[in-house]
């Protein structure tokens, strides 16, 4: 069984290698541009290592030769591939150095050899035939970097489709991206998703130049921004607003301090700096054909600088807890992009070599990665300011049921309290000035709507007292409570005081202070009209959370039937005001043995209250 498979596999591997075509590209520099087309054949050309093209940064004429060999017994069709767009001068030239065709990036799809933006040479090769091919490439500045790549037909026809779906996929996303940060936008006016909207689709727009999709539609250039200009003019206002999202989202609300003041100048000012610079360099390249390599060198390392600044406001945001968990957010998408970048940059300049991982496509799935984290960011952020907001009319919604609440508690206690006090002095008054017509008005009947309005003065300033403090302590509850007991009281019977408390930091809301005080005045009035006491005792003590207090006399007391009586409105009023303040009112009575009213209000209830 092992033999058979053994043999299975060579002859597979031997069909292979006899039947599709073999091909190799080599490569050679011509730093000096000199030498004649009949030399560049006789000089040392070198394997290219994976076909990866990285060409220095200088100006150099770097010359490619392919040979492609045919083991089919068949006609076979092949296409020979730059996948770089950017070129100054694409030359192909055949065995004997005949020109094929002269192209270059501004060259019109419809005179190319294949209409794409990629230079393409379609090649037809006999059965059994083998055919050699120079390629002579020139771009006056940076580096030139991509595959050079030989494919057959139906792998060349199927890769375009591949690309072409994967641009279109990715165009898809950022578009629907885009579009939904806009709605959020016009829907909050928040200006975070603006900033994002348009890093969004400037971002969207120097990744399919720089892979010169749609070229026919920008290859002339706007104004005096080329072609090959428009991508980093995309990238610089990409960048831009990537900074103002950066402020507005990750340090949105934080005020720097001097050195990050400092830093965040020197970062917008990193950005002026690059639109001269890029200036400077369409000025050159229109002027004298070539920008001098220091500027070149200077705008990179200003871009570069410009990113690590960024980079670092959001590890300071994210290190000093300013928005940590914006900022991760952000950390999180941006860091394959930011790496990316770097190595690229590091590329450039030949510190390492170019490698698949600084392909094109893996630039656009750093981006998009970038772009769906932070669009995760931003609906969690959304979500949250939603939230937020609901929770802020929830709450005013709240307040205005309360404050309606308030003012029906307090107009039925002025009710309740001044307006009966004061209906008594209006019928005293209309008796009073019908004895005092008949002249038999008596001296008592004065003093007894005098004592009627100090009692509605009274009520009315116990009103005021309560609803004008948003909390009132126990202890000033009890004052309050002493100085009415000794102006109602007086020496009528005697009469015993007790606040008890372990905790002096005892509050009582307003709502509870009011309510609790009218059922006190209620009880002190039953017992001085009904109970034909001789003393009366009131307690308050305060166990952990519940505030205790009891009200004692020893006069008649009330028979069991009174107590299960509904029509006493004075008794049910007490029942409701201490419901009504989550509290428990209890009365215990013996005919002939007194009363006790006890009371139990939580203190939980009053903090809630208060935070209400």
């Amino acid at each position: 069984m092992r033999s058979a498979l053994l043999h299975l596999v060579l002859y597979i591997c031997f069909f292979t290698s006899n039947t599709s075509a073999q091909s190799n590209v080599d490569y050679f520099r011509d730093a000096g541009k000199q030498l004649p087309l009949s030399a560049i054949a006789n000089k040392n050309f070198r394997p290219l290592p994976n076909k990866l093209i990285s060409f220095g940064k200088d100006s150099a004429n770097h010359w490619l030769r392919i040979h492609i060999k045919n083991n089919k017994a068949q006609f076979e069709k092949y296409f020979f591939e730059i996948d770089f767009v950017w070129l100054d001068s694409v030359c192909f030239y055949k065995q004997d150095f005949t020109l094929v065709k002269a192209l270059s990036w501004q060259t019109p799809f419809a005179e190319r050899l294949y209409a794409h933006q990629n230079f393409i040479l379609p090649i037809l090769l006999k059965p059994h035939s083998d055919t050699t091919i120079y390629t002579r490439l020139y771009k006056k500045r940076m580096l030139i970097k991509g595959n050079a790549s030989v494919k057959k037909e139906e792998v060349f026809f199927s890769d375009h489709t591949f690309d072409t779906s994967f641009y279109s996929f990715f165009t898809g996303i950022v578009a629907i991206v885009f579009m939904f940060a806009m709605a959020i936008f016009f829907t909050n006016k928040d200006w975070v998703y603006l900033y994002y909207a348009f890093y969004v689709i400037f971002s969207l727009g120097f990744t399919l130049t720089a892979s010169g999709f749609f070229l026919p539609l920008y290859q002339k250039g706007f104004g005096f921004v080329s072609g090959a200009e428009l991508r980093n003019w995309l990238l610089w206002f990409s960048l831009v607003f990537l900074l103002l999202f950066i402020r507005n989202y990750i340090l949105g609300g934080h005020v720097f301090n001097r050195i990050n003041l400092i830093i965040w100048r020197i970062t917008l000012g990193l950005m002026l700096a690059l639109v001269f610079q890029r200036l400077a360099i369409i000025y050159f390249e229109e002027t004298r054909g070539i920008a001098p390599y220091l500027l070149l060198v200077m705008m990179i390392c200003c871009f570069l600088l410009t990113i690590v600044l960024s980079f670092y406001l959001v590890v300071y945001s994210y290190t000093n807890k300013i928005n940590p968990s914006l900022a991760k957010n952000y950390l999180i998408g941006i860091t394959p992009f930011f790496i990316f970048g770097v190595l690229s940059y590091f590329r450039t300049f030949e510190f390492i070599g170019h490698t698949w991982l600084l392909n094109q496509q893996v630039q656009v799935i750093c981006v998009v990665f970038d772009i769906v984290v932070l669009m995760f960011g931003l609906s969690i952020r959304y979500r949250a300011l939603r939230e937020e907001k609901e929770k802020q009319a929830r709450l005013a919604l709240e307040n205005k049921l309360a404050l309606q609440y308030e003012k029906e508690r307090i107009s039925r206690d002025l009710h309740d309290s001044v307006g009966s006090q004061l209906t008594i002095v209006a019928t005293s008054l209309d008796a009073a000035t019908y004895l005092a017509y008949k002249q038999k008005l008596e001296p008592q009947k004065l003093e007894r709507i005098n004592e009627n309005i100090r009692e509605a003065v009274q009520s009315l300033r116990d009103t005021i007292w309560a609803t004008h403090q948003s909390k009132i302590s126990l202890d000033d509850f009890d004052k309050r409570l002493r100085n009415y007991a000794l102006k109602v009281i007086e020496d009528k019977l005697k009469v015993t005081i007790d606040f008890t408390v372990s905790d002096t930091d005892v509050y009582m809301s307003s709502m509870q202070a009011i309510n609790l005080f009218r059922v006190i005045q209620e009880a002190i009035q039953n017992v001085l009209k009904h109970a034909q006491a001789t003393q009366l005792e009131i307690c308050c003590t305060q166990i952990e959370g519940t505030i205790s207090l009891s009200i004692i006399d020893n006069g008649v007391g009330l028979s069991t039937e009174s107590l299960k009586s509904t029509d006493s409105y004075g008794i049910k009023n007490m029942h409701n005001r201490i419901n009504e303040i989550k509290g428990v009112l209890k009365i215990e009575s013996v005919a002939g043995k007194g009363t006790k009213i006890c009371i139990e209000i939580p203190i939980y209830a009053a903090n809630a209250l208060l935070k209400e």
